[in-house]
Order: C-alpha cells, then sequence, then structure tokens
C-alpha cells in the first residue's frame, strides 16, 4: 500500500498494530488541513488486507487474517511511504502491550575480587639466540594455508577479537617465540586489533573509558637479532621453527632478518604453561625507541601494547614512516586452560600502566626511535623484508578497494603489484584471480570488446596455480564469458573440465543456469527448458534455483506449455511466497498463465497484488486492464466497467488505458480479431466509438503494442461498410507500419478479401483503370503468398487488355495456359488469349495455343467450337484459305455455334464463293453473314462487305431492283468523308441506269460532282452526264424510225 502526500512533504507519522487485525497509521492532528483525504481504494483480490478507512486524524488498515507482519519503507525522493504487508505466523502470536508478561530481571552475579599479585621480577637481559635457517624447500614454495572460514572465529568472551575490515584470507594470529618462557605472564605481550583506519593506529588503544597511549614494553631476552639493526621490532615477532610453513617468499639472504620478518600464517596460536597466552596482530618490523620497562602488580598479568604499521620502503631512512593497515588472523578457539579472569586483569593492568606514563615520556620514545633508525643504515636483506611487508599492505588495500565496489582502483592496485618479483606466491595468485574476476565484474554486461582481457586475466591465474580453491570459479567464468560472445566449443570445454575436475564444487550447478539462460536469449525455449529443468529438480537448495525457476516459467510459457509453466508458478509460490517482493514482474507472469488456463481467482490475485503493490509501476496499467478482462469474461459487466474506467482514466497514454478504451468502445475481448467477429462489433447502428479509438491508437501511439491491432480493426471498419478503398489503405498502412507483427499474414488476407470483392463491381463498371491503380499500388495484392483469386486475376488480366497492355494481361494468364488444366479457370483464360490475340492479330500465337489446347487438355463441345473459329480465323489470316474453309464451313452450318462466331464463318464462305462467281452461294452466305454481323455487332467493314456482294450478285444475275434495294442499304452505312462513298455512289448510279432509273441515276452522278469535285468519279460521272446530253441532242436530229 502506498501512501501519497499532496503536500510534497511526509508529516510525522506512526505505523503500529493496534489489534489483531488492524494496522493504525496515526497522522498529526492538523494533517488534512495541508492534505486532502485520500480516497479508499479498492482492495479487492488482496491476499492480506480486507479494507482501508479513515478514522478521525488516522488510516484504520484491516487485514484478513492474525498471522501476518509489516514493513513501511519511505522513499527517499518523493513524498510516499509504501506499506508491505506479508503473511508471518509469528504474527498470529500478537497480543496487546497490557497483556504482555514483563520477562523476569536477571540479575548478574557479582564479580570476586582480583587477587593482588607481586611485580615482576626483573630479568637479566638474554643473549641473542642462533636462528634455524629455513630449508630451501620452504624458501622456494611456501606451504598452502588453509581456509579461513567464518566457523574458525573464537567464542565471545576469548582474548582474541576478529578484525573484519579485511578478506578471510589474510586474518591471522601469530605464534608465540619459540623458546621463549612461558612460564611468567610478564614476557608475554598481547596486542590489540583495532576496528580503525590505518592512520588512526599509530598505538593501539587500550579497552577502558580511561584508556590512554600505552607504552611499547620490551620483553626479557628479546634483543635485536643478528644483521636485522634497529629496523627489527625489539621484542614483537620472532621468526617461527623451522619445521613450520612460512607464508610469502623468502627474501634474498637467508638470514636471521630475513626470517625475522616472515610470518606463520598458518600456524595455530601455541599453548602457554601459565595463566595466561601471547595473542598479537601481525605488525610490521618498525625502528621504535628502545622500550620504557614498568612493573606490573602482580606476577601473572599481561602487559599490553601495539606497534605502528611500517612505512613505506623509503631509501632515506630518516623520512618519517606512513601508518599502513594492520594484517590480523582470525583467531583460533582460546586454550581451555586460560584463566577467565586473565583478559580483565590485563585491562587493569594496561590501564594501570597508561596512568602510570607521562605524556612527555611517550614523546621521547618518537624521538628516540628517529634517532636511532636515522643513525643506523639498512641492509639489502632488511630493504627486500620492507618491500615484501608494503607489498603485503598494498595488497590488503587492493582487496580493500575491490570489497568496496571501487574496482577500477582495485584493478589499477593488483596490476601494480603482479610485476615485482618480489611480491608472496600467496599473494600473487590472489591478485591473479583477483583481476579476473574485477574483469568480470567491469565488463559482463559487453564483454565482447573486452573479451580478451578477461579471459587473459583468468588464463594466467590457471596457469600460475591451476589447483587453486579459486580456479572452479575461474573456470566457470571462462565458459561463461565465451558463452556470450557466443564461442560454444570453447565454453562447452571449459564446463566440461569444471565438472569433470570439481564435480563437488558449489559452482557446478551455474553451469545449468548458464546454459538456460544462454538459450533462453537466443530464443531456443526448449533447450532453456531442458537446463533449467535439470537445474530445479538435481540441486533444489542452491541459490541460483528462484531465479531459474523464474526463468524455466518464461521458456515454458514461450513454448506454449502453459499447464507445466503453471506448476513452476506454484512451485514458487509456495516455496518463496514473498519472490514477488525482488521481482515483481513475476506477478505479471503468473497472472498471464492463469488467465490462459482459465484460473481466473489466481489470476486476479497475482495482478491486484502487482497493482496495490505500487499503482505507478511501469506495468501497472496492464495489471489493471487484466483485472477488468478477468471481470468481463466472468460475467460481471459492471465491475469490468468500473476497472476499465479507472484503467482508461489513470494511464490514458499506457498500453492498459488503451485497451481499456477498446474494451469500453467494442463491449467485449477482440484481440485476436476477425472479420466474422468484428460483424457483430461493427453492426450496430449509430455509433462511430470504435472507428474513433481506432484513428487515435493509430496516430498519437504509433509505437504501442496495441497499434497493429487497432490498424487492422480500423481496416475491418472500412471494409465492413463497403469502403473499399479507404479498407486497401488501412491493410497498406498495417504492412508498412508493422511489418514484423505476427497480424501481418491476417492484414494481407483481408486486403486481399477487398480487393476480390472490389474487383468484380469495378470491371462490370468498365473501371479498369480503378482495377489496375489498386493491383500495382498495394503491396500485398497479387505478391508471394496472395489470397487473391484465380477469377479476380483473370479480371485483372482483363483490364490490362482494356486498357492497351496485352503483354500484361498475358502475362497473368500464363500459369492457366500450361499442360494441366485447370478447371473452369483454364478456359477462361484460353478465351481470353483467343480474344487478346486476335485483337493483336497474332495468329501463329493462336493457331499454337488451340494445336496446344486440344491436344492436352479435355475440352467441351463449346470450347472446342470456340477453338476452331479461332483456329479458321488464324488460317484464314496467314493466307491459308483453303485449310481454314472446311473450318468455316462446319461451323457456318451449325446453329449451336456462337452467332457471332457463324457470321464470321458465312461471310468468309460467301467470299470464297465470290472467288468462283457462284452467284447463287454469293447471294446467300451474303445475307445470312449481313444479318449475323448485324446482330451481333460485327466487323462495320465486314458488315458493308456483304451488302457489297448482296449487291453484285443481284446486279450481275440482272435483278436489278434487288440490286438498288442493297445499294441503298449499303449507302446507310458510308458517308462522304469515307474514301469508298464516291466509287460506291458511281456503281450505284450505274445500276440506276440499267434499271433505267434515268434520273436517279443522273441525280447520284451530280451527287458526286457536288460533294466529291476532286475524286476520279467526279470527272467520271461529270463524263457520263456529258455524254448523255449529247446522245439526247443527237437523238432528236436523227431520222424517225420507219
Amino acid at each position: 500500500m502506498t501512501l501519497t502526500f499532496d503536500a510534497g512533504s511526509i508529516p510525522d507519522y506512526s505505523v503500529r498494530r493496534t489489534g489483531g487485525t488492524t494496522v493504525t497509521v496515526q497522522m498529526p492532528a492538523a494533517a488534512w488541513q495541508g492534505e486532502r483525504k485520500p480516497d479508499i481504494p479498492s482492495v479487492r483480490g488482496g491476499k492480506i488486507v480486507a479494507s482501508v478507512k479513515t478514522s478521525g486524524n488516522s488510516l484504520l488498515i484491516t487485514t484478513k487474517t492474525k498471522a501476518f507482519g509489516f514493513i513501511k519503507v519511505q522513499s527517499p525522493d518523493k513524498p510516499q511511504v509504501l506499506i508491505q504487508f506479508f503473511r508471518d505466523p509469528i504474527g498470529a502470536r500478537w497480543k496487546p502491550p497490557s497483556e504482555r508478561k514483563p520477562l523476569p530481571q536477571v540479575r548478574p552475579e557479582p564479580r570476586p575480587a582480583p587477587k593482588p599479585r607481586p611485580g615482576p621480577k626483573p630479568a637479566p637481559k638474554p643473549a641473542p639466540k642462533p636462528v634455524a635457517e629455513q630449508p630451501a624447500a620452504e624458501r622456494t614454495a611456501p606451504a598452502a594455508q588453509p581456509q579461513v572460514t567464518e566457523s574458525d572465529l573464537g567464542p565471545e568472551g576469548t582474548k582474541h577479537k576478529p578484525f573484519f575490515s579485511v578478506p578471510h584470507t589474510v586474518r591471522t594470529s601469530v605464534a608465540p617465540p619459540p623458546g621463549a618462557d612461558n612460564g611468567t605472564a610478564a614476557h608475554a605481550m598481547r596486542f590489540k586489533a583495532t576496528d580503525k583506519d590505518a592512520e588512526e593506529v599509530k598505538l593501539a588503544e587500550l579497552e577502558g573509558a580511561d584508556s590512554a597511549r600505552a607504552p611499547v614494553v620490551a620483553l626479557p631476552g628479546s634483543e635485536p637479532l643478528q644483521g636485522q639493526g634497529d629496523a627489527g621490532v625489539r621484542g614483537s615477532v620472532v621468526p617461527p621453527p623451522a619445521q613450520m610453513p612460512l607464508s610469502g617468499v623468502a627474501t634474498p639472504g637467508d638470514n636471521a632478518s630475513a626470517a625475522s620478518a616472515t610470518v606463520a600464517m598458518s600456524a595455530p596460536p601455541a599453548e602457554t604453561q601459565g595463566e595466561s597466552s601471547v595473542s598479537q596482530t601481525v605488525s610490521p618490523p618498525q625502528d621504535i625507541a628502545p622500550p620504557v620497562h614498568s612493573v606490573a602488580a602482580g606476577s601473572g598479568a599481561a602487559v599490553s601494547g601495539a606497534v605502528a604499521p611500517p612505512p613505506d620502503f623509503l631509501e632515506d631512512s630518516g623520512q618519517q614512516a606512513v601508518a599502513q593497515p594492520e594484517v590480523v588472523e582470525e583467531p583460533a578457539p582460546a586454550p581451555e586452560q586460560v584463566a577467565e579472569s586473565a583478559p580483565d586483569e590485563a585491562v587493569q593492568q594496561e590501564n594501570a600502566t597508561d596512568e602510570a606514563l607521562p605524556e612527555d615520556g611517550a614523546d621521547a620514545v618518537a624521538e628516540d626511535a628517529a634517532q636511532a633508525q636515522a643513525e643506523q643504515p639498512l641492509t639489502e636483506e632488511d630493504n627486500a623484508t620492507r618491500m615484501v611487508e608494503k607489498l603485503r599492505n598494498d595488497a590488503l588495500e587492493a582487496q580493500s578497494l575491490m570489497i568496496n565496489g571501487n574496482l577500477l582502483a582495485a584493478k589499477e592496485a593488483f596490476e601494480k603489484l603482479l610485476p615485482n618479483a618480489l611480491l608472496p606466491d600467496a599473494l600473487r595468485e590472489e591478485a591473479l584471480y583477483s583481476l579476473g574476476d574485477i574483469n568480470m565484474q567491469l565488463y559482463s554486461a559487453d564483454p565482447a570488446d573486452k573479451f580478451d582481457e578477461i579471459a587473459g586475466a583468468y588464463t594466467e591465474a590457471l596457469n600460475y596455480n591451476p589447483d587453486s580453491p579459486k580456479a572452479p570459479r575461474a573456470l566457470v567464468n571462462l565458459g561463461l564469458i565465451n558463452l556470450k560472445v557466443g564461442n560454444l566449443p570453447e565454453a562447452k570445454a571449459y564446463f566440461s573440465i569444471l565438472q569433470n575436475k570439481y564435480p563437488d564444487d558449489q559452482v557446478i550447478p551455474s553451469i545449468s543456469y548458464y546454459w538456460g539462460e544462454y538459450y533462453f536469449r537466443k530464443g531456443e525455449y526448449r533447450k532453456a527448458a531442458d537446463q533449467l529443468q535439470y537445474l530445479v529438480q538435481t540441486y533444489p537448495e542452491n541459490e541460483l534455483v528462484k531465479d531459474a525457476a523464474f526463468l524455466l516459467a518464461q521458456a515454458l510459457e514461450r513454448i506454449g506449455y502453459d499447464e507445466q509453466a503453471f506448476q513452476i508458478v506454484d512451485y514458487i509460490d509456495k516455496r518463496w511466497p514473498d519472490y514477488y517482493m525482488a521481482r515483481p514482474e513475476y506477478l505479471l507472469l503468473a497472472g498471464g498463465i492463469e488467465m490462459r488456463l482459465k484460473k481466473y481467482a489466481l489470476a486476479k490475485d497475482h495482478y491486484f497484488t502487482y497493482y496495490n503493490l505500487n499503482p505507478e509501476a511501469e506495468s501497472a496499467d496492464i495489471a489493471l486492464g487484466r483485472i477488468g478482462d478477468i471481470y468481463l469474461t466472468q460475467g460481471f459487466k459492471q465491475a469490468a466497467r468500473e476497472i476499465y474506467e479507472k484503467a482508461a482514466r489513470d494511464y490514458p497514454d499506457k498500453e492498459g488505458g488503451l485497451v481499456s478504451k477498446m474494451r469500453l468502445a467494442e463491449e467485449g475481448i477482440y484481440d485476436d480479431p476477425t472479420m466474422v467477429q468484428m460483424v457483430s462489433v461493427f453492426d450496430r447502428p449509430y455509433t462511430l466509438r470504435p472507428v474513433n479509438v481506432y484513428e487515435d491508437i493509430v496516430e498519437k501511439y504509433p509505437d504501442s503494442p496495441l497499434a497493429p491491432v487497432a490498424q487492422l480493426k480500423l481496416a475491418m471498419w472500412y471494409a465492413f461498410h463497403k469502403k473499399y478503398a479507404d479498407a486497401l489503405g488501412a491493410s497498406q498502412d498495417f504492412i508498412d507500419k508493422f511489418p514484423g507483427s505476427d497480424l501481418k499474414d491476417r492484414a494481407r488476407a483481408l486486403g486481399d478479401k477487398v480487393f476480390a470483392l472490389a474487383v468484380p463491381q469495378l470491371v462490370e463498371e468498365g473501371n479498369y483503370k480503378r482495377v489496375l491503380r489498386y493491383w500495382e499500388s498495394y503491396d500485398f495484392i497479387g505478391k508471394g503468398d496472395t489470397k487473391v483469386d484465380d477469377n479476380t486475376r483473370l479480371m485483372v488480366a482483363t483490364s490490362y487488355w482494356k486498357m492497351g497492355q496485352p503483354d500484361q494481361a498475358l502475362e497473368i494468364i500464363k500459369p492457366y495456359l500450361g499442360d494441366t488444366q485447370i478447371p473452369d479457370i483454364s478456359s477462361k483464360a484460353i478465351d481470353l488469349a483467343v480474344g487478346i490475340y486476335l485483337d493483336q492479330y497474332a495468329w501463329d500465337s493462336m493457331n499454337k495455343l488451340v494445336d496446344h489446347a486440344t491436344q492436352k487438355w479435355k475440352l467441351e463441345p463449346r470450347q472446342m467450337r470456340q477453338l476452331k473459329y479461332a483456329r479458321a480465323m488464324a488460317l484464314q489470316n496467314m493466307g491459308e484459305a483453303k485449310e481454314a474453309l472446311p473450318l468455316w464451313a462446319e461451323l457456318g452450318m451449325n446453329p449451336e455455334v456462337d452467332p457471332a462466331f457463324r457470321g464470321y464463318a458465312m461471310y468468309y464462305m460467301a467470299k470464297d464463293a465470290m472467288k468462283r462467281q457462284d452467284l447463287k452461294r454469293v447471294f446467300a452466305y451474303a445475307q445470312e453473314a449481313l444479318t449475323l454481323l448485324l446482330q451481333t455487332d460485327g466487323d462495320p467493314e465486314k458488315v458493308k462487305d456483304a451488302v457489297l456482294m448482296s449487291i453484285y450478285a443481284t446486279e450481275r444475275s440482272g435483278r436489278y431492283e434487288e440490286a438498288l434495294k442493297w445499294a441503298r442499304e449499303y449507302d446507310r452505312y458510308i458517308t462522304p468523308e469515307n474514301p469508298e462513298w464516291a466509287p460506291t455512289r458511281f456503281k450505284l448510279a450505274r445500276i440506276y441506269k440499267k434499271a433505267g432509273a434515268i434520273e436517279e441515276w443522273k441525280k447520284l452522278l451530280q451527287d458526286i460532282i457536288d460533294k466529291r469535285p476532286d475524286s476520279l468519279q467526279s470527272s467520271l460521272a461529270q463524263a457520263a452526264l456529258d455524254n448523255y446530253a449529247v446522245e439526247n441532242q443527237a437523238r432528236e436530229y436523227s431520222p424517225a424510225p420507219q
């Protein structure tokens, strides 16, 4: 539950449990003066919270169960407070303060007063003992240190206090000096590990309220070793026995000075014979002033002090030393024989010593130490020893930077350490592996550019010590880095080495997780599911199982295994009921799976939890929209409407809000729209809400996941209302805007269907140009796996033919003219092809087409008659009239032949009779051809030719009256502008003269002279008239017949 304050700041408030099922948020008295009282939110579907209401200055939150707990988190940058409720069985035990029983008071037992002890007796100064030479084997290969874990820490109450500011690998204890007198407590010194930084640790502060700076007290018999000079710490660290393993590398010259600088990192603290033991931190040698002896009260008391860290290695021995951090070891459990009261007595003695030492005494010690350091020169061995200790301190500083997250600085620090030949083997190994880990953390997000650097660091570390405890981590990271850059063989090899060499290592389960993650990113969800399922089943207690289960559920969902995905979701809910706190998106995944499985109650709980967790979350709008879908699916329309309206109001520009707007407009759920489904939505009179919503989403939110659905529904809307041009445009827009959408094929199918609906009407109207514009403008029509049917294609071909593009028409119908006959379509295609060939006078192509069809296809009688006509026409025009005549005769005599075909057949038969001067057949065939051609709107030239043949036949046979009749008929088909007009009129005049119609003859000739004076027939007509006049004059002077 999120509380948001409108005033911009959070007032004083308190959240406390006031009843078994009640939590009260108490506000100050004037809280509502600057704030409006909150709207009571709906908590339907919540698992714990039952209701929320206001009471005065308080909010009362009622829960469904007593077994709960809650936390409140205040936002650092917003005036918001998040109150998170969770299931907690312990919460059922809650009681009000008045019913709680007070706890019994425990009185501490009085501590006995310490017994006084005699002071230590001064001991004579012993001569320096010879140091045993370190074996060569130990100098070259230091013994491996046991891994220090948290269980190595001593119990509380022991003298050793762990110093946790450094990694476990450098926590160590120091063995007591060999040969030291353990019988006297005064011969032991304890160095206290302090939780301070390097600058503060000059001299360790003693425990207690009145602690002051403690002096450094020399142990009896601890003079400087031979050759060490003042560089060693008198009485601090002595070389370990020769048989104990040493840490680090031997410095040049295996003498006592070099040995004294090494620390037995793996040696446990030695037991003492007295009441107290020697316990101290690892402090490198440093020049200090001669110790000031003090006598402690009591012979068994231990003297406690501290040694400052070493200075950086300087050639100028007089330069002021810089403090470095201490190196400590995790303490081992204290021996049983050590008395419990010894630490307290030591502290008391330390305090007494501090009080006894004046401040100027400490200054004198420092001055003497500086003077002694300046007077004594450093040997080569001392310089090497100091360098080793400085390298140790530098390594500690690099590790501290790495732990604190300053990876670049840590990387630089480790890289500076590696070139130094004096770097101990253990630290070199640590540095190499740490460099690999740092590179992995820095560049693992995009490792391609830094692959050589990452892999090289790990490879160098493995080559240096392949049996290191860190080797498994290096191998798994090498496998992972190769996996990320796609080097699968190398990744498999590294993982295989890891599994074979370290089968029980804790990083083994991560191999399956990395493979599963890799396959998931590649979209190979089945392989990802196999890897992740193996991890979940084989290593159920591994820390990666939680995320692996989540990824497994996603992979199963992607491959459509919703039942199995639900089992994983149910497993996560029951094993990690608060997993959604770390991964809120899990709630959306679970809800989606449960919705598809119709487990609506569970899905609603998950969606409500997501929304109530944070109403401003990235996908809160989607969760709210899904809740509305659940209510609508279950039949709660009013509840669904309220949820949709809230989502549309609160998230108007987000996907959930847009979906809710669409739901309200469509009054239903249509996420996978088909034309059949949307008809019921669109067939509502007087509503434009759907189209308005679609256009709003498409225009204002083109990048929304909902935009493709809205674009498709917009095209459906136009198609339903027969706005075919708009529908085709909307379909084309879909393909242009969303080429990768899963709905692309549906948009193409819709466009094809709309085109098929529009074309027949356009062809019938003769609007061939628009048909071609649609066909050529929209990419989805007629391309690839188009849904445009064959009949529509033939209409497109017809449109090309009619628009004067026969080649494009023939290209479209070419697939239908092959060897395989397509029922109904092939016959229409060949008819169209014959028409195109006739129009183009492509007689040879038509003849070949007819031969192919008659040989390959099974044709109906009607189709056969059509092909015979086409063949006869081709032969006739190719000059093979004799071969064509039998076909014309067959077609002309068959009354079932199409009248247009018969008209042409009779025409060519009349032409053949003309050649043979068979006037009877000429007249008969010409008359039949004329009738059929006029009936079928045949070729006008052939109509006129048939009339001329009729005139010729009647004239030549002496039937002038009939000839004049057909001559007058012919005169109707030509105009004076026609080149044939004058010759035809001249022939007609001649017929009139033969028939004795002199006046008609003279009138026709004069008409030719008047209308075509420049023609040859005009001259002939004038001459004929002149001759006729001369003949008439001569006849007047001729003697009368006797």
